[in-house]
C-alpha cells in the first residue's frame, strides 16, 4: 500500500471509529480535514476502513456499526461524485470538499 493511501486510511479509520460518531459528524470531520483530497481516494479509504473494521471486529456490534457508517458514506460520496462527473470532464479533479458542502 502506498504511504499516502495508508495515511489516508489511518485518518479515515480514526474518524469512523471515534466515540459517538454518526453520519453527520463523520462527514463534517472528513470535510474539515480532507477537503482537498481527491474524492475517489477518500471513497477508497472509507471502503478499506469498512473491510478492516469487519475483519478486525468480526461479530461485534460496534464493529458492524462503524463499518456500516464507513460504507454508507462511501456509497453517498460515490453517487455524488458520479453526478458531478457528468458536469465536469475529469473525475480525478473532484475533491472531497466539492461533494461535502
Amino acid at each position: 500500500m502506498r504511504k499516502d493511501t495508508e495515511a489516508l486510511l489511518e485518518t479515515v479509520l480514526a474518524a469512523v471509529m471515534a466515540p459517538e460518531t454518526d453520519a453527520l459528524s463523520l462527514a463534517t470531520t472528513l470535510r474539515n480535514s480532507l477537503a482537498d483530497a481527491p474524492a475517489i481516494a477518500v471513497i477508497r479509504a472509507l471502503l478499506a476502513a469498512d473491510q478492516v473494521i469487519l475483519e478486525t471486529f468480526a461479530g461485534t456490534s460496534t464493529g458492524r456499526v462503524d463499518a456500516e457508517l464507513a460504507r454508507s458514506l462511501a456509497f453517498t460520496l460515490v453517487k455524488a461524485a458520479d453526478d458531478l462527473s457528468h458536469i465536469r470532464d475529469d473525475l480525478n479533479r473532484v475533491r472531497l470538499g466539492d461533494l461535502l458542502l
